[in-house]
Parts: structure tokens; C-alpha cells; sequence
């Protein structure tokens, strides 16, 4: 429905959206958090239960429609998502000594729970619980649970029925829902960045035994909780996802590359924040990778680079350009294989029988010059490579030390491998001239002392 060329359902949204803006206002004037530094207090308020899990009515476990207020329940999201921005939205407070506390404050339990109770139920038939909106069937009656208002907001259903409230209502939840997650997840992947601890911390999370319901799956860890956002997405092409449907938003955002749903954006901003957290988080520690390993994280990630990347004139894959939106996630994927197989070598032979995947590896490694070498030019196109990433050797090594790979390497894997060994003897002799110049300055100023002394 449309009036004088708007959409009556993009008005809803703005007049939803001003009282939430305004509740939390209010909420944040009379908030118990008096100091912005009891980090403590802070991490606790974020993995609260949501606002819908607190109150019940009977033994039955049916939930009163004051904890099941659509409006109070966005409310509820928006405020933590506030709170995460606030304490950890950046990665200059997520590194260091304060991501050190951050942890010990319990902020990265928090957030994995939350990221665990929005994923969890979004496949099943829960409608008592948050959850992000289904893809599989976005029109289910289960989108659309959240139906009742608390007294203070019943007016707004009541005087809005023609304007389609209720799907309004929960569109704006759901789109609430997805951008709490993907900040919760950007905060992940920033506290992961340089810190051993907090990265085991992801594999020492388990679900609440308070809040484990037993409609939802079954999740071990951290390490589960960030795969199931990559297998949220299986099936579907990087375009699929920025397309999906949400039938309130009437304007479309345009870009270079089309036309996507505001929905699909943010769907994709959050897929990609999963991505750098499982990046982060699987760099240099084996017992995470090993974990990502056998929740068939590798196979979900191999299955997104192989599908969805185009194909070079030697006929290996490269990443999309950089007017792709899905370009940072596809770095992101090949970052995570590469930490992963440095860590796990089941990954490094499992990676190093695609002969496409190692493609894509090299290209993220080095960019074009590693793919686009030849035998005339190879030694010059070589010169200018980085230092080979440990985990890239080992899907090369892999490559070559077994039967994995069909045909063997080619001409370009093998020169990789050949300059890196290059690499290895000159940065070697080098190390040794250091350690006879520091050894002969170090004599010479011995000597020097010992005549200082015998003319003294």
C-alpha cells in the first residue's frame, strides 16, 4: 500500500523505530550500569537472557505476553547491541591488556551466547525464542510468533492494523536480530586478534546448562556456534544471500554490481564478521583448528571458494573484484583455510587435493603474480612474493609429498615451493653473517677494554 508515493509499510517502520530509539533513551537514563568501566557488569548485562526467555506463565512454560511484546523484545536487542558498541566495537578495545579483561569480565562467554541462542533455533520450530529469520521458508508462521504487545504498546497494533503491524513488527525484530548478531561477531573476531587466551576461550565456551532448551541443537562449543553460521548459508551463492527477501523494505539499495535487499546486505555483513572470528580465532592454535576441523567447517569453506569463484586464463580460480560486496568474505574464507591447515594436517592434504583451492590460496597469498606465472618470466614474477605462509606450505608440501593431488603440481605450485626454499638458504646465510658480525664486534670491544685496562 502506497500513499502520495510512499509506502504506508515504510512509515510503520519509521514511527517503530523512533519509540525504540526513545525507549532506549529512557532505558539508558535508568540503567544499573552506574560505571562504564565494571567491565563485569557490563559482560553480564549482555548475555542476559533475552527479554521473552525471563518470564513464564505456568509449568507449561507458556511465556506471558509481557515478556512476549514484540516491541520490548526489539527494545531488549537493541540495547545490547548499543552496549557491545560501546565496550567492543572497535578493535583498539578488544586488543591488548583490555582485551585481556574484557575476557576475564566474561565478555566473550556473553557474546557467544548470544550469537548461540539468535542461531540455534532458527531452523527449528520455536516460537517462544528470538531467533535469526529463516531462509530456507522467510514467510513461515514461525517469523511471525512475536504477535502480542505488552499494555504500554498495544496502541500501536491497535491503531496500526491497516499498516500490516505484525508483519511489520517482526520484520523490524528479525533486522534487529541480525545486526545484534553481526556486531556480537565483529567483536568476537576483534577480541581473537592477538591473544592466545581469549582464542582458547572460544573453545572453552559451553551453552548455559540454564538456558539449554530442549528444542534447540545440541552445540559443544564457541568453535560449533561460529560454524553453524557458515552452514546457515550452505546451498546458497553469495548473490542468493544478498537477495533474500524482506518484503517491508520497498527501497533497494543499487550498486555496481545490482540491485540487493537491505536485508541481504546485512545478511552477508554478518556472514562475513563469521568469517574473520573463525580467521582470527583459528590462527596458531591447533586445538581450535582441530575443532573447526571436525564440526566440517573445511568442507563448508571449500564448497563457497570452489562454486562461487571465476576462473583465470591458466584455469585456477581467483577471488571476486573488489566491486563484488561478497570480496571480503571470500578473503576471509581463504585466510581461515590457510590458518587452519598450518595447524591440522588432515585440512593441509584434504585442501591439497583441489587443485582450484590451491589456487585461490596462492592468489590470496600473493595476489596475481602468483598465478599468472610462466616459464619465461617465472624467476622475475617470483622476485617480489611475500614470505609463504606456513599454512599454504603445508597444503603445498602436502601437494607434493603425496598422491593427494591428481597430476601432481604444475609449473607455478612447484616454483612457489622452489623460491621459498631460495628464500629459506638466503635468509639462513644472512642470519649467519649477523651472528659473525656481532661475534667479531663483540671480541673487538673485548679487546679494546683490555688494553684500556693494561695502560691503566
Amino acid at each position: 500500500m502506497e500513499e502520495n508515493g510512499f509506502s504506508t509499510g515504510d512509515h510503520l517502520h519509521q514511527i517503530l523505530s523512533q519509540l525504540i530509539d526513545d525507549e532506549l533513551c529512557n532505558a539508558s537514563a535508568s540503567s544499573s550500569i552506574h560505571d562504564a568501566a565494571d567491565l563485569e557488569s557490563v559482560a553480564h548485562h549482555i548475555g542476559l537472557p533475552f527479554h521473552c526467555d525471563t518470564l513464564v506463565d505456568d509449568v507449561e512454560g507458556t511465556h506471558n505476553c509481557v515478556s512476549k511484546c514484540i516491541i520490548c523484545s526489539t527494545v531488549d536487542l537493541r540495547r545490547r547491541m548499543n552496549l557491545i558498541k560501546s565496550h567492543m566495537g572497535s578493535m583498539a578495545q578488544c586488543r591488548g591488556a583490555r582485551g585481556e579483561s574484557l575476557r576475564e569480565a566474561g565478555a566473550i562467554d556473553s557474546l557467544l551466547s548470544i550469537v548461540w541462542r539468535l542461531i540455534s533455533s532458527s531452523n527449528e520450530d520455536n516460537i517462544d525464542s528470538i531467533t535469526l529469520p529463516s531462509i530456507q521458508n522467510a514467510q513461515s508462521s514461525k517469523d511471525y510468533a512475536f504477535d502480542v504487545c505488552c499494555e504500554r504498546h498495544s496502541h500501536l497494533r491497535d491503531n496500526n492494523k491497516h499498516l500490516d503491524f505484525d508483519i511489520v513488527a517482526a520484520k523490524e525484530l528479525h533486522s534487529t536480530a541480525i545486526d545484534l548478531a553481526s556486531v556480537a561477531l565483529g567483536s568476537l573476531r576483534d577480541l581473537a586478534c592477538g591473544s592466545a587466551l581469549n582464542r582458547a576461550a572460544f573453545l572453552s565456551w559451553e551453552p548455559p546448562a540454564s538456558q539449554t532448551f530442549n528444542n534447540r541443537m545440541v552445540i559443544e562449543n564457541g568453535v560449533h556456534v561460529l560454524v553453524t553460521y557458515i552452514q546457515r548459508y550452505n546451498g546458497l551463492s553469495w548473490e542468493d544471500i544478498l537477495y533474500l527477501d524482506d518484503n517491508t523494505n520497498t527501497t533497494r539499495a543499487r550498486d555496481a554490481s545490482g540491485i540487493y535487499t537491505a536485508r541481504g546486505r546485512k545478511e552477508i555483513r554478518m556472514l562475513t564478521n563469521a568469517l574473520g572470528a573463525i580467521r582470527n580465532s583459528s590462527h596458531s592454535t591447533a586445538d581450535v583448528c582441530q575443532s573447526f576441523y571436525m564440526h566440517g567447517l573445511v568442507d563448508l569453506l571449500m564448497w563457497r571458494l570452489v562454486h562461487y569463484s571465476t576462473t583465470n586464463s591458466n584455469g585456477g580460480s581467483v577471488l571476486p573484484d573488489a566491486s563484488k560486496p561478497w570480496r571480503e568474505a571470500c578473503f576471509r574464507t581463504a585466510g581461515s583455510l590457510i590458518n587452519l591447515a598450518e595447524k591440522c594436517p588432515d585440512v593441509a592434504i584434504k585442501l591439497a587435493s583441489n587443485r582450484k583451492i590451491i589456487y585461490v590460496l596462492l592468489e590470496t597469498w600473493g595476489g596475481t603474480n602468483a598465478i599468472t606465472v610462466n616459464n619465461e618470466n617465472s624467476k622475475k614474477s617470483l622476485r617480489g612474493l611475500p614470505l609463504l605462509h606456513l599454512g599454504l606450505a603445508a597444503v603445498l608440501n602436502a601437494a607434493a609429498e603425496t598422491t593427494a593431488l591428481e597430476g601432481g603440481l604444475d609449473d607455478i605450485m612447484f616454483q612457489v615451493l622452489e623460491k621459498e626454499k631460495e628464500r629459506k638458504k638466503v635468509a639462513q646465510r644472512r642470519e649467519e653473517e649477523r651472528k659473525l658480525r656481532m661475534k667479531k664486534a663483540t671480541l673487538a670491544t673485548n679487546t679494546d677494554r683490555s688494553e684500556c685496562r693494561s695502560i691503566l
